[in-house]
């Protein structure tokens, strides 16, 4: 899975002490590596030593098993390293990874714009390619064919005569060819859900991204759901439950934070308040500006009634009542407002009042 900053994947899990607990929000510290912090979130603990006592199918090994374990665990956490140095490379920060049965969890924080989050989201796909490349070259030169189904559960009879390194060759290709595919579905928060809210960003602003992203989550669930069902992939379709709920969920938060919420990643139109007020006699209204102008109002004007709706939640039930999205609006609000008053102070001083 791709990079996300959910800070509460930090805490070690043990909370309350309740030892159930710690199954769902519990983790392991493994081992840090280049100023990175690799934990198996207790959920994958679980998963693991129930793989190697029950399989993965008929015909597996325990070999097989511990292969295939192995493989899995290797491959997601180059994919996650891969999330990590990108967004250090553009210069934002990743220091925790947390590996869980549905892959991996990379808290990096690259910088609030389009671009370094679309290298930092793309980064780590790029890894799988890679890996795919590489793997694929050593399967198609020894036996000349690729496994293009990512659904086919392990290599043809005819190959158990083989070498190891083909064997092994082969399950390197087959789980990053699967997880690959599987992480480019635009379905947030796969990689492939957040490359589309980053592609989108620049056009269209933070929020209303992300909210074609949940959206688009949401039909692509539904989807892989009923493709679960139809063939017979129970799993499968219980991952794409869980992701549709994420979505649906993800979505009426976002609904209910508002666009203002997210202000600081939309174009601040209020530096452009007083740029050019003196020169603006000199200027032709064009169209283009006549319609920016009428969209800043209209923005101001439903920052405003967000603000008096929250002021007026502070004013009956406290500041204890408030959401984190309304007290980050708020905050962003008054912020911008002292931006404001601090211009309009500039320029009237200037013209000597």
């Amino acid at each position: 899975m791709g990079y996300s900053d959910r800070s509460y994947y930090r805490d070690s899990g043990r909370g309350n002490g309740n030892p159930l607990m710690w199954f769902v929000s519990g983790s392991v510290p493994l081992f840090t590596a280049w100023g990175i912090r690799v934990q198996a979130h207790a959920m994958l603990v679980l998963y693991v030593v129930l793989v190697l006592l029950f399989g993965l199918g008929q015909g597996f090994t325990w070999q097989d098993r511990l292969l295939n374990v192995s493989l899995l665990f290797g491959i997601v956490l180059l994919h996650e390293f891969g999330h990590c140095f990108a967004a250090r490379w553009v210069g934002g920060e990743a220091d925790e990874i947390v590996m869980h049965p549905l892959g991996g969890l990379a808290l990096a924080q690259p910088p609030r714009r389009p671009l370094p989050t679309f290298i930092t989201v793309a980064a780590g796909p790029a890894v799988n390619v890679l890996i795919c490349l590489i793997s694929g070259a050593v399967l198609y030169a020894t036996v000349g064919w690729l496994p293009w189904n990512p659904l086919m559960g392990q290599s043809p009879a005819g190959w158990l005569g083989l070498s190891t390194l083909v064997h092994i060759s082969f399950w390197i290709y087959a789980i990053s060819w699967m997880l690959l595919l599987f992480n480019l579905l635009p379905i947030f928060p796969l990689d492939g859900g957040q490359m589309v809210q980053s592609i989108l960003w620049p056009k269209m602003g933070y929020y209303r991204s992300m909210l074609v992203a949940l959206t688009t989550g949401i039909v692509g669930s539904g989807i892989g759901v009923a493709f679960g069902l139809a063939t017979g992939s129970y799993m499968l379709a219980l991952l794409f439950v869980l992701l549709l709920m994420g979505n649906i969920n993800g979505r009426r938060q976002l609904k209910a934070a508002g666009p203002y919420a997210f202000a600081e990643d939309e174009v601040d139109y209020s530096a452009s308040l007083f740029a050019h007020a003196r020169h603006a006699k000199h200027r032709k209204l064009s169209k283009r500006r006549i319609r920016r102008a009428q969209k800043r109002e209209a923005a101001e004007r439903d920052e405003q009634d967000r603000v008096d709706a929250i002021l007026a939640k502070v004013s009956a039930h406290g500041m204890a009542s408030l959401t984190y999205f309304e007290k980050r609006a708020l905050h962003k609000a008054t912020e911008r407002q002292r931006k404001r008053d601090e211009m309009l102070h500039e320029e009237m001083k200037s013209k000597g009042f």
